[in-house]
């Protein structure tokens, strides 16, 4: 990777020849101003599809190995800190890796995909699981973002919720499934 950052932006507005003339406008002024120092415009739909191919192709983090996968959500502000210590503790903690982040800014989710050796993956993953979820409490994070909890982010749950927040729960789990029929045991145990 030659920059920290690649941004992906899609805008839709009603003036798609107004919409272009503004965004290309945008991006010369932040180019000018050193804010960006690249950029480019897709022109055509075959363009904006294969630009999304660049995200939406992530199988790719299991051709080499085996990936350990994250959803978390984080303060924007605290983004940057977040993704630089964990990339700073895996080698310590792991050994050899491969690291990428992705996500949405705009709502604080960021994708963390940490690969792994594939025969390293079952003494790799609670190390990973530490380090990914650990610092979220102090910088009022979540371990989920839009994926749920289930059964692998069970155990974590008190980071993002507090018992008072985990006690509410119960109770309208036990409202609204007295029988303990629709998932049992994925967030509370039987």
């Amino acid at each position: 990777m030659d920059h920290p950052y690649y941004v992906l932006i899609e805008s839709m507005g009603a003036d798609p020849d107004l919409d272009r003339t503004r965004m290309t406008a945008a991006l010369e002024s932040a180019l000018e101003r050193d804010l960006i120092a690249d950029a480019v415009l897709a022109g055509s739909q075959a363009e904006i599809n294969s630009i999304w191919a660049l995200r939406d192709d992530v199988a790719q983090v299991g051709r080499d190995g085996a990936p350990v996968t994250f959803d978390v959500s984080l303060p924007i502000g605290a983004m940057e800190r977040y993704v630089a210590d964990l990339r700073d503790a895996l080698p310590a903690a792991i050994g050899e890796h491969q690291l990428w982040v992705f996500g949405h800014l705009g709502d604080g989710n960021l994708h963390v995909i940490v690969q792994v050796k594939r025969e390293a993956y079952r003494e790799a993953r609670p190390k990973i699981e530490a380090l990914v979820y650990g610092p979220l409490k102090s910088i009022s994070g979540s371990i989920s973002a839009e994926h749920g909890i289930g059964l692998e982010k069970k155990p974590w749950l008190s980071i993002s919720r507090d018992e008072t927040e985990v006690a509410i729960m119960r109770a309208l789990k036990k409202t609204l499934d007295p029988r303990n029929t629709l998932n049992p045991g994925k967030i509370f145990d039987v």
